[in-house]
């Protein structure tokens, strides 16, 4: 086996770009046969090849986008209009992001497109990154027992930072999950990655007509319902908000809040989508989906260090309601202004993280 039936995003390794950044290594993958799929998630992405690339001693990460799929596609010329239009988008949010300076969102360094050979298949879209430490899901687990707690609030501060600030220019993330999520250095630094299904209101994208466009298997409820809100800001940033608060879950308990909640509900209470028999409307099932919920923020709070207990499942109470419309902090949903605002909770969880750094240097 080789890579040879594959685009030319396979066969890069060893190219030198225009602007001086020479592709040197394949990530999580075997140049020769282009097998292996323990991918570091650089950026997350979907149709991409990874690689490291180093230009005057600096290394960095290259996601070349790969047209392998449109090639075998009936329609192949469609295909690779998809293909290559999500990859225009997202380097335009991406633009957007830098001119924004969007301090904790991964930005691109470079755009551009190189070629492998001759062929259409040949040419390879890339965008290249700043090169990370890894995503969070990873990196908690190598944290010290006494320092984790600490380490995960700063995570949560700077993630809710990171979709504020994409919030600020209607860009919805739509895909938040600890792979998207990025350490860099030894330092507190964490940043949201991959805008590859993003959604940004008043910008056609590839992705706007879809129910959902982010990893199905931490889609908030409704979404596994099948219920669509038309109103951008309740079906997209509202999204988001549930997607943050499942962050809460995840480093807290190892899982997000959605495959938490699918597993309390019997087949009689599941939507199709998920193999279930339910057969009316969300509206008809949150009864059931919030005493589930109920369950869960309980199993939370005493899962968490006492001293953060009460403020973070409130949080998660507030951010993952399964009622879109109990989404967000309390007193942004009774006034006139955006009810999706996470000012509130990033301020929420700058104070519980530096309240976790005193408790911790003060048991040093």
């Amino acid at each position: 086996m080789s890579v040879d039936h594959l685009a030319g995003a396979w066969k890069l390794l060893g190219m030198q770009l225009p602007s001086g950044w020479k592709i040197i290594e394949t990530v999580g993958w075997d140049p020769v046969t282009g097998l292996g799929s323990d991918h570091y998630n650089g950026t997350g992405g979907h149709f991409s090849v990874p690689y490291i690339v180093e230009k005057e001693g600096r290394r960095a990460f290259l996601k070349a986008i790969d047209l392998t799929s449109a090639m075998h596609s009936p329609n192949t010329l469609l295909a690779l209009h998809e293909i290559t239009s999500a990859h225009s988008f997202e380097a335009q949010l991406l633009k957007i992001c830098q001119g924004e300076k969007m301090d904790r969102v991964v930005v691109a360094l470079e755009s551009g497109q190189v070629s492998a050979g001759p062929n259409l298949q040949d040419k390879a879209p890339y965008l290249i990154f700043e090169l990370a430490d890894g995503d969070v899901r990873r990196r908690v687990q190598r944290v010290n027992d006494s320092l984790r707690l600490s380490w995960w609030l700063h995570a949560m501060h700077q993630i809710a930072v990171g979709l504020q600030q994409l919030h600020s220019r209607r860009i919805a993330h739509q895909d938040l999950k600890p792979s998207n999520v990025l350490a860099f250095g030894n330092t507190r630094d964490f940043r949201v990655a991959d805008l590859g299904r993003a959604i940004c209101d008043g910008t056609a994208g590839p992705h706007d007509e879809l129910l959902f466009s982010g990893d199905y298997g931490y889609a908030p409820p409704e979404i596994l319902y099948a219920q669509i809100d038309p109103d951008f800001a309740t079906r997209r940033l509202g999204c988001d908000l549930y997607l943050l608060g499942s962050m809460i879950f995840f480093f807290a308990t190892g899982f997000g809040c959605t495959p938490q909640l699918v597993s309390r509900l019997a087949i009689a209470e599941l939507p199709p989508t998920l193999r279930g028999t339910w057969g009316s409307s969300y509206h008809a099932a949150m009864p059931v989906i919030q005493h589930h919920f109920t369950e869960l923020l309980s199993e939370l709070n005493s899962t968490l260090d006492p001293a953060v207990a009460e403020d973070l499942t409130r949080a998660a109470s507030e951010l993952c309601n399964p009622d879109p419309a109990l989404r967000g902090h309390p007193l942004d949903r009774v006034k006139a202004g955006n009810r999706f605002s996470l000012e509130r909770y990033i301020a929420i969880f700058d104070r519980l993280a530096k309240r976790a750094d005193l408790v911790h240097r003060m048991a040093v």
